[in-house]
């Protein structure tokens, strides 16, 4: 299929996530074949001396069942029992490297990604026309041209490796069987060697490109960044609307504390700051404070529960301007405050 020409922009965590719990993860088959070939590889050479001096010891022993009675005597259950063993003492190393390589392999590819969409049934999938497109696609050509171009590479080292030792094989036939499998083994083992470098050169590059697939198989456009930028972060409209409803309930709960004030300043209209001084405070506190409609709110508020205002329209600028709510004033304005605080316990006193 191919790129969409808009879809210019990197994936996100996001869609990287969302294309992860989809399934879409970026594997290369490759990779795990020669991790594979060479864990076997170099098990085998460990364990090699030791596997074939054990076939060789079960070989002897059913040669020794082969014999007239012997088999009888053993029976069929024995034999099948001891064929078992036999087969799980063979293959269980080679079996449990295999699956922790083919873990380790798969999570170094991908990392830890389990999903259960891929299992889910897609009838897309069983519709012969996308079928078709899909055979006949770029990316099965791609495909194609890579298996051809890999097969051709394998093909060529082999017979690199095989054809200067062709005159050498044919001349076991006239060697004694040791040597002639010495030969043999050199040979192999030199294949194998150059096979699997091989492969593990093509499966670097075979990861890397379906790595590079795989990120621009998940590019996104301009529009759907902006989208999810807003899904994530919320539209102008709602988080302007959570703006105003954090300040209304900031509003409340300044006028919750006006009654609790000492007095008020005011600009006289335009700004109004309440001040709450008493023994358990350092310095005189701003409980609330405001300009215009919010001003007037804490006027009012002052006027029904009593609290003195008084009009300093200097001091008041400065306070709202200089302090904020739940703070305590400036040291510089101590002594302009000092002033209006005495003045009200006067008028307290008066009273």
């Amino acid at each position: 299929m191919a790129q969409d020409p808009s879809r210019t922009e990197k994936a996100t965590p996001k869609r990287r996530q969302k294309a992860r719990e989809e399934g879409s993860v970026p594997r290369s088959p490759d990779f795990n074949s020669a991790i594979l070939l060479w864990g076997n590889f170099f098990m085998f050479l460990g364990l090699g001396s030791a596997t074939v001096a054990l076939l060789m010891k079960q070989v002897a022993h059913f040669l020794q069942l082969a014999q007239p009675g012997a088999l009888a005597d053993a029976g069929l259950v024995t034999l099948i029992a001891d064929a078992l063993t036999i087969l799980g003492r063979l293959l269980l190393p080679f079996l449990c490297l295999n699956f922790f390589l083919a873990l380790a392999t798969g999570f170094a590819q991908r990392g830890f990604s389990f999903s259960t969409k891929p299992l889910q049934p897609k009838f897309s999938r069983m519709n012969p026309v996308q079928g078709f497109q899909r055979i006949f696609s770029v990316r099965a050509a791609v495909d194609l041209v890579k298996s051809l171009a890999k097969f051709g590479l394998l093909a060529w080292i082999a017979y690199a490796v095989l054809a200067p030792r062709i005159p050498l094989l044919l001349a076991t036939l006239k060697l004694p069987l040791g040597q002639s499998l010495d030969i043999f083994q050199s040979a192999l083992f030199a294949l194998y060697r150059n096979l699997m470098l091989a492969m593990l050169v093509l499966a670097v590059a075979d990861f890397a490109w379906q790595r590079s697939s795989w990120e621009k198989s998940i590019r996104m456009t301009k529009q759907e960044v902006k989208d999810e930028q807003k899904d994530s972060e919320g539209t102008p409209e709602v988080k302007q609307r959570q703006r105003a409803i954090m300040m209304a309930v900031a509003r409340r709960r300044m006028l919750a504390e006006v009654p609790k004030a000492t007095v008020v300043v005011t600009n006289p209209t335009h700004v109004a700051v309440a001040l709450r001084y008493d023994e358990k405070t350092a310095a005189p506190v701003c409980v609330a404070k405001g300009l215009d409609h919010l001003a007037l709110k804490i006027r009012e508020r002052a006027r029904e529960t009593g609290v003195p205002i008084l009009e300093r329209p200097d001091l008041a600028r400065a306070l709202y301007r200089t302090v904020d709510v739940e703070e305590p004033i400036p040291r510089d304005l101590y002594q302009a405050v000092a002033q209006v605080l005495a003045f009200v316990y006067r008028l307290r006193g008066a009273a």
